[in-house]
């Protein structure tokens, strides 16, 4: 969490877990922006069945695979995929 975050409370960690167990508001299918799903493959918080699943329904989505990460070390992937977001424009 960034140092900041504690001064805004619980709200986004209850979000998360809320977004567990009810609907997004929005079907997958229906987002027409590029999207990269960055997955580490030894990650235990979020299986990365998860991903591929959300990948299928994506329809402009890549799953970037990060072998050797678990849930936190995946965000190592953030560079490359903010800059595959960027170049699809």
């Amino acid at each position: 969490m960034g140092e900041r975050a504690p001064a805004f409370g619980p709200v986004g960690q209850v979000d998360d877990d809320v977004a567990f167990v009810r609907p997004w508001g929005i079907e997958l299918e229906a987002v027409v922006a590029p999207v990269v799903l960055v997955q580490g493959r030894r990650d235990r918080v979020i299986p990365p069945a998860h991903a591929e699943l959300l990948a299928r329904r994506l329809p402009h989505a890549e799953v970037r695979w990060i072998d050797d990460a678990g849930h936190i070390a995946a965000l190592a992937g953030l560079a490359s995929a903010l800059d595959l977001l960027l170049a699809r424009g």
